[in-house]
C-alpha cells in the first residue's frame, strides 16, 4: 500500500486535528462551586454567602450526593455572547430539579427531566436553560438544586444548533440500545419458553432490568403521564432495576458457565454478591435510603470481580463458553465497574460514560445472544443425537421396534395419500436359539450384526430395516409390489446363506426364514403385520431357509 496512501492520512489527520481545535477553541470554560446549604435566594444573589463557597471543581460537573438542596455557582473564563444563542446544558441531570438565576432574567427559571418543568422542546440527555443575556463578564449563574443523585452532571454551554445535532444523535443512540434490548428479550423469552433452558429466562430478565434502568435514568419514558410519579420522585425504581439486573446476571452467567459443577468455590464467592445484591432490592421497596444504592454499587463490583476471574480461568482451560463470556463481557464490566465508583463518588469520569455503558450493555448481549445460539444449536443436536439414540437398537444399530413401527407408520400414511404400492418383509433367523445356546450371547450378538449387514446391502436409500425382536427384522419397502418384494427377500436370504458368518473365532452357517406382504387398499396396519407374519410361518413351516408371499387378505377390514 505504501507511500500512495501516506498524503491521504496526512490530509485526513490534520482534519480531525483542525476539528478538534476548533472545538477546543469554540468551547466556554466553566468553572462550578457549590454552596453546600440551602439559604434564601435573595441573600445568595445578593452575594452575602459567597465567601463560604467551595474550591472550584476540578471539572466542569455537579454531584449532588448528601444534600436534598443546595446552591451551585456557575461562572464563565470569558463573557458568552447572545448573538449565538447560548444555553447552559445540564447533561445526564436525572432526579435533579433545577432553579436557575441567570443574567438579565427577572425571575428563576425550573427544570427537571420529569413533571410538570420538564421540556419536550429538547431531548433526554439533558436540561436546557436558556441565556437571554448571555453571560456578561463577572455574573454568574446560580442553580438552587433539589434532590440527591449519585449521577454526575456535566455542565457546559452550547449553541441552540450544536444541542440540535446532539440531541438528534441522542434519540438515534438510545433509540438504537433500546430497540436491540428490546429484541433481544423477546428472542431469550422465546428460546426460554421452547426449550425451557434457564440460562435463557435468566438472559431476558437481566435484559429487561437493563431496559428499566437506562430508561429511568436517562429519561426515555418520561412521556408517561405516570413517569414523574415512578421515576423522577426518587432513586428507588432505578435502584431496584440495578440490584435486579445484578441478582439475574449472576444467576445467567453462573447458569451460563455451568460454575456449580466447573468452579464450585467461584459459585459460593458469586452467591454472597447475589445475596447482598437482592438484600439490597428487596431493602429498596421500603425506603430511599442511600446506604442500599452503596450496597448495589458493592454487589455489582464484587460480581464482576469474581465474574471475570471466573471466566479467565475457564477460558484458560479452554471452555469455549467461557471465552464468549470473557469477550462479551468485558466491556460491560469495564464500564459498570467504572459507573459504580463514579456513584459511589471515588472518581469523576467523562460525560460519555452513560451512554458507553448503555452500548456496552448492547454489545455484551448481542455477543452473548450469539453465545446462546450456539448454545441452542448443541442442545438441539444432542436432542437429535439423543432421539435417533431412542431408537437404534444397541446391538445391530439398525432402528429398534419402536423405530421402524414409527417408520412403518409414516410409510403406510404416504402410501395411502399418494395411492402408492408398499410391501413389508419379517425376516428371522432360523435356529438362532442353538447359536446363543452352543456359542455364547457375545457371539450371537456379532451374528446378528453381521446378518443386520448384509441384510442392509440390499436396500435402496429409501427403504428401511429393524430389530423387531429377539432375531427378527423387519423391512419396510416403501414403493414395491409384492413381486418386487419377493425378489428383494430372496436376495436377502441368498445374501446370509451364501457365505458363512465369520467371528473371531468361528464360523457359523445361518439360514433365514422370509413372509412378505403388500398393502392393500384400506387396509390396517395391523392386518398387514399379521399376513406377513403368516407368510413367515409358511417359510418356516415349509422348511425354512426361503422367502413366502402372503396371501390376500379375505373379507372386509376397518383402517
Amino acid at each position: 500500500m505504501g507511500d500512495p496512501w501516506r498524503p491521504g492520512w496526512r490530509r485526513s489527520l490534520g482534519l480531525c486535528f483542525l476539528l478538534l481545535w476548533s472545538t477546543a477553541l469554540g468551547a466556554v470554560e466553566l468553572t462550578v462551586r457549590e454552596l453546600r446549604d440551602d439559604p434564601p435566594a435573595a441573600e445568595v444573589l445578593a452575594g452575602q454567602h459567597d465567601a463560604r463557597l467551595a474550591p472550584p471543581r476540578p471539572e466542569a460537573t455537579i454531584q449532588q450526593s448528601a444534600r436534598e438542596a443546595q446552591w451551585w455557582r456557575i461562572d464563565a473564563a470569558a463573557p458568552v455572547a447572545v448573538d449565538t444563542s447560548p444555553k447552559l446544558v445540564l447533561r445526564s441531570p436525572f432526579l435533579y430539579r433545577v432553579e436557575a438565576w441567570v443574567p438579565g432574567a427577572d425571575a428563576p427559571v425550573r427544570h427537571a427531566l420529569y413533571g410538570e418543568h420538564a421540556d419536550d422542546r429538547y431531548s433526554a440527555r439533558s436540561l436546557v436553560i436558556d441565556l437571554p443575556a448571555g453571560i456578561p463578564a463577572g455574573e454568574p449563574v446560580w442553580l438552587r438544586i433539589e434532590h440527591r443523585s449519585t449521577m454526575l452532571t456535566a455542565v457546559s454551554v452550547e449553541t441552540l444548533d450544536e444541542i440540535h445535532r446532539q440531541d438528534l444523535a441522542h434519540v438515534a443512540w438510545r433509540s438504537l440500545v433500546l430497540t436491540s434490548l428490546a429484541v433481544l428479550v423477546i428472542l431469550a423469552l422465546a428460546f426460554w419458553g421452547g426449550t425451557g433452558e434457564r440460562s435463557y429466562g435468566y438472559f431476558g430478565a437481566m435484559l429487561l432490568c437493563a431496559i428499566g434502568y437506562l430508561a429511568a435514568i436517562g429519561g426515555d419514558l418520561r412521556w408517561l403521564p405516570w413517569a414523574d410519579a415512578v421515576f423522577g420522585t426518587s432513586a428507588q425504581t432505578n435502584r431496584l432495576f440495578g440490584c435486579s439486573g445484578v441478582v439475574f446476571s449472576n444467576l445467567f452467567q453462573r447458569s451460563y458457565l455451568d460454575l456449580p459443577r466447573k468452579l464450585p468455590w467461584f459459585d459460593r464467592l458469586l452467591a454472597v454478591g447475589t445475596g447482598i445484591a437482592a438484600f439490597a432490592a428487596v431493602c429498596t421497596l421500603f425506603g430511599d435510603w442511600p446506604v442500599f444504592s452503596m450496597a448495589g454499587n458493592f454487589a455489582l463490583l464484587y460480581s464482576a470481580a469474581v465474574l471475570l476471574v471466573a471466566s479467565a480461568v475457564l477460558a484458560f482451560d479452554g471452555d469455549r463458553v467461557a471465552r464468549v463470556v470473557l469477550v462479551s463481557w468485558l466491556s460491560l464490566m469495564v464500564f459498570s465497574f467504572l459507573a459504580a465508583l463514579q456513584m459511589m463518588g471515588l472518581w469523576s469520569g467523562p460525560a460519555w460514560l452513560g451512554q458507553g455503558l448503555a452500548g456496552s450493555f448492547v454489545l455484551a448481549s448481542l455477543l452473548l445472544a450469539i453465545g446462546l445460539l450456539d448454545k441452542l444449536l448443541q442442545l438441539r443436536r444432542d436432542r437429535d443425537h439423543a432421539s435417533r439414540q431412542a431408537v437404534i437398537d444397541p446391538v445391530t444399530k439398525a432402528m429398534n421396534r419402536q423405530g421402524i413401527e414409527e417408520r412403518l407408520y409414516r410409510e403406510v400414511e404416504d402410501a395411502r395419500e399418494r395411492a402408492a404400492p408398499l410391501s413389508i418383509a419379517f425376516v428371522d433367523v432360523d435356529r438362532f436359539k442353538e447359536i446363543n445356546d452352543c456359542h455364547g450371547h457375545s457371539v450371537g450378538d456379532q451374528c446378528l450384526r453381521i446378518v443386520s449387514w448384509r441384510l442392509r446391502n440390499q436396500l435402496r436409500r429409501n427403504e428401511a430395516i429393524g430389530r423387531y425382536g429377539g432375531d427378527e427384522f423387519l423391512v419396510v419397502l416403501p414403493g414395491r409390489r409384492q413381486d418386487e418384494a419377493l425378489s428383494i427377500a430372496e436376495r436377502m436370504r441368498i445374501s446370509v446363506n451364501c457365505r458363512p458368518l465369520s467371528t473371531a473365532d468361528l464360523e457359523l452357517v445361518a439360514t433365514l426364514s422370509i413372509g412378505v406382504a403388500e398393502l392393500e387398499p384400506g387396509e390396517s396396519m395391523a392386518s398387514l403385520f399379521e399376513r406377513a407374519d403368516t407368510a413367515l410361518y409358511a417359510s418356516k413351516s415349509a422348511g425354512r431357509d426361503r422367502a413366502s408371499a402372503a396371501a390376500p387378505q379375505e373379507g372386509l377390514w376397518t383402517v
